[in-house]
């Protein structure tokens, strides 16, 4: 029997949660019939743009050396080799200082000059070997890019032993891929068993820590105790310093960025070092509010393509993205063809903006077409649709795609045609000699994506095991314009969404610590990334960060070696695996009180 007090009291709050149900329903429905874009207040306000871009680029400025301390990193060659300048970029990311070394043997005479050093390997000799001793005996850190010519390693037993290498086995043989161990780096032990890649056979000195080692199906490999296997990357410890040590040209891209943050973080027994914590999940070129390749569109499916992206796209696309958790940004292309002047359905694009707004994303502009209009006319006529059908409507994103900065540069920002957009969602390419992140002249930030949704070979698993270590962002996008002008047969709805849908566990459950986002929320952590600067201290089993912030919270990881967080103040944490925190900065002061554990060394999983 239920009293009258508890039956009025669970009858009140029967009626407050009916209340706040009915007005969210009310608020949601008057935010879509004012079709605004829910990100819109939520964008970097425009008197930070500034501010931002400029803390980033003083920082650029100020982390060059002329005089090096221990504490920044030591560039050594050629600034322009791209070990380096890899090396470099990574550095001002991780909020670094930097110098310029010209050999090796400069650095080794600067006493108390950097303390993590680069170098390019295939540069190395003779004259290099007393260097890498006194650095290490030094207690100095060196990471070497590539091995020196087989042929001189193979005669020179004294440079051979300053990399931690006994013997060269075979001067080059070909190997079907690596295993990874975990502990070097985020996600956990891996085996890439379609890897293909030359390399010299280096039979390493027992006490190397291999961090990957050669897989093959060869029968003489398959033979070989884990000791002997071909080693890939490993670490050499002569003395206080290691020597850190790539067999390869892994250094020489981006994912030389997740190497270089794995072996720092193995140089100290706490190492802190900022990250974006973002994951962006693009929708490309969609919707198309036409029926375009009707022929191709009729045969193939049966209907046209409007029909298509609405009743078999978008049903599975809010599937996929229910079942990965992830946060929709959608690009739309309302026309691919803008040679085709059929008339744009309204009702289509009112119908999507419900939809998206419903799944709590944001809809931008592609500047993704299939004829020759020219960039300006062709967005000129998507705004003028915009402006018609949903004139509240701010587009924050343009995807760029695979376009070159001087195409568009000049469309976006304030004052341009495509005044409300502050992100550019850019093709990653490897190759631009670009840094990963990147600003306009005129404040607007370049995002990289650089995974296809559907596609995920073992080098894409590498890259982005890579930069989620390094930077923890994820920039992913599937290009839904393939269902209309197909390259290949795999570009069916049917294998796209199946790939881009089996493609998601495997690969990025590891990293599900760092939070999904839309490309207008992932544009404003990257910014206040990018204009961070922070100061730690550690004394005893307490550990400070002041973090200088100008928008909000920021993130950290935190790696340990032989301790764990037991308490922390002024935000929270989260761990990720074994030795590795996500730490979320709420204040500009940070206590974290750390713990010994009960095995009080540097964790490496072993490879036995």
């Amino acid at each position: 029997m239920i009293s009258r007090s508890n039956y009025i009291a669970i009858t009140l709050i029967m009626c407050i949660v009916l209340l706040m149900f009915q007005l969210t329903g009310i608020s949601e429905n008057v935010l879509m019939n004012d079709g605004e874009n829910i990100y819109a207040q939520e964008a970097v306000p425009e008197e930070q743009v500034a501010p931002e871009q400029q803390s980033y680029e003083d920082q650029m400025d100020q982390r060059a050396l002329a005089t090096a301390t221990r504490e920044c990193v030591g560039l050594i060659g050629d600034p322009s080799e791209e070990c380096l300048e890899i090396g470099r970029d990574w550095s001002v990311l991780q909020k670094k200082d930097y110098c310029y070394y010209g050999n090796l043997g400069e650095a080794a005479a600067d006493v108390s000059g950097a303390g993590f050093l680069i170098v390019d390997g295939t540069t190395l000799g003779e004259t290099d070997v007393e260097a890498l001793r006194t650095l290490a005996d030094q207690g100095r850190h060196v990471v070497v890019s590539g091995l020196p010519d087989s042929r001189l390693l193979d005669t020179n037993r004294a440079l051979r032993q300053s990399l931690g290498i006994l013997e060269i086995v075979e001067d080059e043989i070909t190997v079907d891929g690596f295993k990874l161990f975990g502990g070097f780096m985020l996600g956990g032990e891996t085996i890439y068993d379609d890897y293909a890649q030359e390399m010299p056979y280096a039979r390493l000195d027992d006490s190397v820590t291999a961090y990957a080692v050669a897989q093959s199906e060869d029968a003489w490999l398959q033979e070989l105790d884990n000791e002997d296997l071909p080693a890939i990357i490993w670490r050499y410890a002569p003395d206080v310093g290691k020597v850190y040590v790539v067999n390869g040209d892994y250094l020489t891209g981006q994912m030389g960025a997740g190497l270089l943050t794995g072996f720092a973080a193995d140089t100290e027994s706490v190492y802190l070092y900022p990250v974006v914590n973002a994951q962006v999940s693009v929708v490309e070129n969609y919707p198309t509010l036409t029926d375009e390749n009707k022929d191709y569109m009729e045969r193939e499916y049966g209907q046209n393509s409007s029909i298509v992206f609405r009743d078999i796209l978008w049903p599975s696309i809010v599937a996929i993205y229910f079942d990965t958790d992830d946060v929709m940004t959608v690009t739309g292309a309302f026309r691919l063809d803008y040679d085709d002047r059929e008339k744009l359905d309204e009702n289509l694009l009112r119908f999507y903006y419900e939809q998206v707004t419903k799944e709590s994303g944001e809809i931008g502009l592609s500047g993704y077409q299939v004829s020759d209009v020219p960039l300006e006319e062709k967005l000129e006529e998507d705004l003028d649709f915009l402006e018609e059908v949903l004139p509240n409507y701010e587009i924050l994103t343009f995807q760029a795609g695979d376009l070159e900065e001087a195409q568009y540069a000049s469309l976006v920002g304030e004052g341009n045609l495509l005044e409300d957009v502050n992100t550019v969602l850019e093709n990653y390419r490897e190759d631009d000699g670009e840094t990963f992140f990147e600003y306009l002249d005129n404040g607007v930030l370049k995002l990289p994506i650089y995974m296809d949704s559907r596609v995920m070979e073992n080098e894409d698993d590498f890259r982005s095991r890579c930069l989620q270590t390094a930077y923890g962002y994820y920039g992913t996008g599937i290009d839904t314009s393939r269902v209309i002008y197909p390259d290949s047969e795999d570009d069916s709805w049917n294998i796209m969404s199946n790939d881009w849908s089996k493609n998601y566990r495997p690969y990025r459950t590891p990293f599900v610590c760092f939070e999904k986002t839309t490309a207008s929320e992932a544009d404003r952590r990257v910014r206040n990334y990018l204009a961070l600067d922070y100061e730690t201290s550690v004394e005893g089993e307490q550990m400070r960060i002041t973090a200088d912030a100008l928008d909000g919270d920021c993130y950290f990881i935190l790696r340990l070696h032989g301790q764990e967080i037991e308490e922390m103040t002024g935000g929270s944490y989260e761990k990720i695996e074994n030795g590795w925190y996500l730490l979320t900065l709420t204040e500009d002061t940070v206590e974290l009180t750390l713990t010994q554990t009960e095995h009080a060394h540097y964790y490496i999983e072993s490879g036995d």
